[in-house]
């Protein structure tokens, strides 16, 4: 039966794959939507560092020679550092209750939590207080980021994993979107309703979530490691339609299958054993290719305040932001396209290379001799990060959040997931202290110069991709065990022939 269900994965093409499994597209993508309010509330400060009525309610006037009212860069670093420090320690507490209590009541509990700490957020009168928000609603975002992009890769068939894990990095897209345009909607209103609005908005996303969260099917995989079978097979079949042909006997037997190779590799379930044996390298990749995201130099989250550094005035500037995420968004629903034909590490290593490449354009134009009088420079490169976020949103951005829900092992996954988004935020974290201080004018004042660190890092990134990441695409998550297990390489991944339907030995 383990074998059949094996073989019906492989089987489903894209297309009835979909029909087959509305239901749990629907339902991943319905969970995924906590992406885009933590993406909607994390691109508030960035926005705001831009928006005349934040400046100056809780700015400092440096004068009209160096851009009138302004945030310091100590309280932009600190206010960037809140919701990255914050998501440290909530990737770290979330796994413990998912695995305890299941993905669907801990992820109750964190909107919650969310709808109580947006009334911080609004009614905040000092940059302290406002602040201090940002770090205890990071501990929230934290665990979003686990439990949605855990919940993906559980209730999902094999031809859909990969569209709909990277759905995940398009609710980023939208959730940036949506708050750049909110936010360059009220650049010209003079009161603080200007930034309390965008805030307000915070409260829709909970009540959503919530009222929906009850009829959603709990995760199969963590029902069959519960030893709950029963309660497994009839979430099995909350996820596919009725009269599917599809025998979720067969699906749950693939599971327990699955299940039963890992405690025979002596996969474990704590956070130590995500070092041990093969699951250290599985953890590698996981996590370096956040670090790789991070310092790509996609400047998407303080985009507008980038483009205000390097010349364009505030309207200008938000339009552009507007435009960049606009932007974004279409590369994230074109990103289908490479996953189809190019497959993940053919599409990931182009991504990075076209990086590189226009990063290395963007920096070098800052020395044409006029580029201080001709602002036709600052255009040029505003359109190639445009065009950069583009490409990095159908290929680098997606791509992350696919392998990194394929390659581990289905009884670490949430704590592997945990630990590299913990590493996400910290290498976030380092690019959220060295970002303002090299962009503020009151500071180092680098401007569009930035991209030759990023670019510089990018070369190096480029170079573990080829020698390193492995191609997961049409893989059972019991192949890969296997294929972790005999320490097949990287570039051999996508070739790789098992002997039989059987050969689940090493």
């Amino acid at each position: 039966m383990a074998n059949n269900g094996t073989a019906t994965e492989h089987r489903l093409g894209y297309w009835e794959a979909f029909k087959l499994y509305r239901k749990g597209a629907f339902w991943s993508m319905f969970i995924s939507l906590s992406i885009i309010m933590r993406a909607y509330d994390i691109e508030i400060s960035g926005n705001f560092f831009a928006l005349p009525a934040f400046q100056k309610h809780f700015g400092v006037d440096y004068g009209p020679d160096h851009g009138g009212y302004q945030i310091p860069a100590r309280w932009q670093v600190a206010m960037g550092m809140g919701s990255l420090v914050g998501q440290i320690v909530g990737a770290y507490l979330v796994s413990f209750p998912m695995e305890m209590f299941g993905r669907k009541k801990t992820f109750a509990v964190c909107l919650v939590l969310t709808a109580i700490l947006t009334f911080m957020q609004f009614f905040a009168n000092t940059i302290g207080v406002l602040t201090a928000s940002q770090y205890l609603s990071g501990i929230v975002w934290g665990g979003y980021c686990v439990i949605a992009t855990t919940y993906a890769s559980e209730v999902l068939p094999l031809s859909l994993r990969g569209f709909l894990t990277g759905y995940i990095n398009l609710c980023y897209v939208m959730g940036q979107f949506i708050q750049t345009g909110i936010t360059r909607g009220f650049i010209n209103r003079p009161d603080q309703w200007a930034y309390k609005i965008p805030f307000a908005i915070q409260w829709i996303w909970p009540v959503v979530l919530l009222a929906g969260l009850p009829f959603a099917p709990e995760s199969p995989w963590w029902l069959v490691r519960q030893n709950k079978m029963e309660k497994a097979e009839r979430s099995l079949e909350k996820l596919v339609q009725k009269n599917s042909g599809i025998n979720t006997k067969e699906t749950l037997a693939m599971m327990v299958k699955t299940d039963l190779l890992e405690r025979e590799l002596e996969v474990g379930t704590t956070y130590a054993d995500c070092w041990k044996g093969h699951n250290r390298r599985r953890m590698e990749i996981c996590i370096l290719l956040f670090v790789i995201q991070n310092f790509s130099g996609n400047p998407v989250g303080f985009a507008t305040y980038f483009f205000e550094q390097i010349g364009l005035n505030n309207v200008q500037a938000f339009d552009m932001g507007v435009g960049l995420n606009g932007v974004g968004f279409v590369g994230t629903c074109l990103s289908a396209i490479p996953l189809i034909y190019l497959g993940r590490r053919p599409a990931y290593i182009f991504g990075l290379s076209f990086m590189v490449a226009t990063l290395f354009v963007v920096a070098l134009l800052t020395f044409a001799h006029d580029y201080t009088t001709n602002f036709s420079y600052r255009w040029a490169q505003a359109t190639l990060l445009i065009i950069l976020q583009f490409v990095w949103q159908a290929t680098l951005g997606p791509l992350t959040y696919v392998v990194v829900c394929e390659t581990p092992s289905t009884k670490l996954r949430s704590k592997t997931i945990a630990i590299a988004t913990m590493i996400d935020a910290l290498t976030g974290l380092v690019t959220s202290v060295i970002g303002p201080y090299l962009l503020n004018p009151g500071a180092a004042g680098a401007g569009a110069k930035i991209e030759f660190l990023y670019g510089g890092i990018s070369v190096f990134s480029l170079i573990w991709t080829i020698f390193r990441m492995p191609e997961t695409k049409g893989r059972t998550y019991e192949e890969l065990d296997i294929m972790f297990e005999r320490g097949v390489p990287a570039r051999k991944f996508a070739s790789y022939k098992f002997e039989d339907e059987d050969d689940v030995r090493v």
